[in-house]
């Protein structure tokens, strides 16, 4: 090789490795490097470097302590096992199974570590110890095999057996022992002592006279009067029958009632229905009214009631036992402690009919209440609620509707219709308080609200008792993520019931799952404004049926939570309205409301307003065609629907046949072109946005349009858009 070559070899190594500072000559020529300026900060000194190695081992440390710490408090402490490990081979033990529960008993083979061997019915089987526990048999089971043998003398005395406590399966947690047994008395809570201390109280005064020791008569009638009914029945614990069948405890809750008024003693039997597995297969959630069923009979009380109908509040007692349908399984219970010594030992209740306490009780007595008014009254459900229910007859004369809360209803109707129901209601047997009559002097307390009515017939709902529990949240305490979800929940329940302007701020809140300073602040914000209207509710003003329309005013602001998703707002109103000059004033009453977070993916704004209307249209109909049968009833014309939007495109989509590029969005479209083309929308309208009252569901600083509209029940609205459309189809 000739020395050039050599020499050039030498160089392009020399320009292809860093030099002194660092540098690579190739990657400078090509400009590889960036640019660097004389301002370049340089290396961080030894100092800084060792100050920041020192904070960064020490947040590691910290990090790994609560890691250590928060592994150990999660750890679960297994069962003692030693006992069992420590029994003596042939021992008699039972084993548990998850399709069964406890089996045996069986004798142990053998011990290996953790395992034991088991003689089963077809052959030796290991099992963990956490799974095994000793088999003890009763006393008067074992015998001598030495012993002579004795015959049994025909006037022995016969000892009953004692009922065993139920199998249950295995939990977390100690075993029981000795901490844990069956306690010889009964714990009560505070309310109920509180009541036993007022019951003997009040017999030293003289005030309840009943004789016996306090509660002892309350507690017979009460056992009598299920007994009577069928609900239970008593039995002797037998264990052929029994031993693979859970036994439930049960209580006796005691309380003086009439406090205020006649006091007097009374018992309530409960099952002690907890960690039932049984429920699993069986149907345990009863329905309840829906709040916008609620308020559709105030909306249309103040009208009815100028025409000679009356607002009643119906409250069954004891509702549950009074259910006519039997249970579909088979339920067991231990007597109450306070009854133990009343009865035989070994005496059990057999749960025929459903009683407080058992998971299906409220379906139970559903069943029986709402078969009772659509057999006995004549009536049916509404088109979208089951505890809402109507009379079958056009006679106007007998018009009612019903409104089921469990054991209370809330009824609307004519005298002859209140009537019937009174004589049914005593025909069927059904035990209730005396029914109370809405009017100036007396208010109804239904579903958590309280219904008042003033001097000029005007409706006022508001909320009942949850405001006064309501507490800012401690921005500073350890706990203020329990106290945020607690107080977020009572707020959302008032707004749900009566006050529609914080819809938004707490379903905004409800988004939170680790909540921030500010997420605190803001929801604080509006719990003070609760605290500070708790009398503030919805107002219902008379409506003129003949001329109402069902309005609908929809809104949806695009990517304006945390998360970017949209929320979407409707409000739904029943009104009578009068056209001005590009305007419509309406007067009437708010039926329902909503403020949600969007679960479906919006990519537009018009997105977002096509899931709110969506959302608006979806319950408009259901109400809608509910009035057309109230309507029908009352031999009155149908109520229109008619649906407001402030969105131009949404508007140009629906009236105009305008479209989007956005393909699955068309099913929504069609299906509102479908429904307005067959006059289920009757129209549709573009309005002005600073007027439209469900900006209130969707944005944090709205409009005053709903505020102005609940204050006194009328708004008058700017409209920007909307088709003349011919009254039939006549052409």
């Amino acid at each position: 090789m000739s020395d050039d070559a050599i020499l050039q070899m030498a160089v392009k190594a020399v320009n292809d490795t860093a030099g002194p500072d660092g540098l690579v000559p190739t990657l400078l020529v090509f400009g590889a490097y960036p640019r660097m300026t004389a301002e370049s900060p340089p290396s961080p000194s030894m100092v800084k470097r060792s100050e920041a190695i020192q904070k960064a081992t020490k947040a590691l440390r910290k990090l790994t302590a609560e890691r250590q710490v928060a592994d150990a408090l999660n750890t679960r402490n297994g069962p003692a096992t030693a006992d069992m490990l420590a029994l003596p081979l042939q021992s008699e033990v039972l084993v548990w199974r998850e399709s069964d529960g406890w089996n045996g008993p069986y004798k142990i083979a053998s011990t290996d570590g953790h395992n034991i061997t088991v003689d089963m019915v077809n052959g030796p089987a290991t099992f963990r110890s956490t799974v095994v526990k000793p088999y003890y048999r009763p006393d008067h089971l074992w015998s001598d095999p030495d012993a002579p043998h004795a015959p049994n003398e025909p006037n022995e005395p016969h000892e009953p057996i004692a009922v065993p406590p139920a199998a249950q399966p295995r939990r977390r947690g100690r075993p029981p022992g000795s901490k844990n047994k069956r306690k010889a008395h009964a714990y009560i809570t505070k309310k109920e002592q509180d009541d036993l201390e007022l019951a003997i109280k009040l017999r030293n005064d003289g005030v309840i006279t009943t004789s016996g020791a306090p509660f002892e008569a309350s507690d017979d009638q009460e056992i009598s009067d299920l007994v009577g009914r069928g609900v239970f029945k008593f039995e002797q614990y037998d264990e052929r029958l029994h031993s693979k069948i859970r036994i439930f405890k049960s209580r006796l809750v005691r309380e003086v009632k009439g406090k205020t008024t006649k006091p007097y003693e009374k018992s309530r039997l409960v099952i002690q229905g907890y960690q039932d597995y049984g429920k699993e297969a069986i149907l345990t959630q009863s329905p309840t009214i829906q709040r916008c069923s609620q308020r559709l009979i105030m909306s249309l009380a103040p009208g009815l009631v100028q025409s000679g109908m009356s607002v009643e509040l119906r409250d069954i007692t004891q509702a549950y036992p009074q259910a006519q349908t039997t249970l579909k399984r088979t339920i067991l219970a231990h007597l109450p402690t306070e009854l133990v010594h009343r009865y035989p030992e070994g005496t059990i209740l057999h749960v025929i009919k459903p009683l407080y306490g058992i998971a299906e009780a409220g379906v139970h007595w559903w069943t029986t209440y709402h078969g009772h008014h659509c057999k006995e009254l004549d009536m049916s459900t509404s088109t979208y609620d089951p505890c809402l229910l109507i009379t079958n007859s056009d006679d106007a004369d007998v018009f009612g509707i019903v409104g089921m809360q469990t054991d209370d209803t809330l009824m609307l109707g004519t005298t002859a219709f209140l009537s019937r129901e009174e004589k049914k209601i005593q025909k069927a047997q059904f035990r209730s308080k005396p029914k109370a009559m809405l009017t100036p002097e007396v208010q109804l307390d239904f579903n958590g609200c309280t219904l008042t009515m003033d001097a000029s017939r005007v409706l006022i709902l508001r909320q009942k008792g949850q405001g006064g529990r309501i507490r800012l949240v401690d921005i500073r305490a350890p706990d203020r993520a329990q106290q945020y979800t607690e107080q977020r929940a009572r707020g959302a329940y008032i707004a749900s019931t009566c006050q529609p302007e914080a819809s938004f701020d707490l379903s905004v809140a409800a988004q939170a799952q680790q909540p921030s300073d500010e997420d605190i602040k803001a929801l604080n914000k509006r719990l003070k404004w609760q605290m500070e209207n708790l009398t503030r509710g919805l107002r219902y003003v008379t409506v003129n049926l003949t001329e109402a329309k069902l309005i609908v005013f929809v809104d949806g602001s695009f990517a304006n939570n945390k998360d970017l998703s949209s929320q979407l707002g409707f409000v739904l109103m029943l009104v009578n309205e009068s056209i001005g000059a590009n305007t419509f004033t309406i007067q009437g009453n708010v039926i329902h409301y909503s403020s949600t977070k969007c679960k479906r993916i919006t990519r537009s704004v018009l997105a977002s307003e096509i899931y709110g209307m969506v959302n608006g249209f979806d319950i408009g109909i259901a109400v809608a065609t509910t009035l057309r049968i109230v309507t029908e009833r009352l031999g009155l014309p149908a109520i229109p629907l008619v649906i407001c939007t402030d969105s131009y495109s949404l508007y140009e989509c629906l009236v105009k046949l305008g479209t989007t590029k956005e393909k699955r969005l068309m099913i929504d479209i069609m299906a509102l072109r479908q429904s307005y083309e067959r006059r289920e929308i009757t129209e549709i309208r573009w309005i002005n946005g600073e007027d439209n009252p469900a900006d209130a569901f969707t944005k944090a600083s709205p409009n005053r349009a709903l505020e102005r509209f609940i204050d006194g029940n009328k708004l008058t609205v700017r409209v920007d858009g909307w088709v003349q459309r011919p009254t039939s189809f006549d052409v």
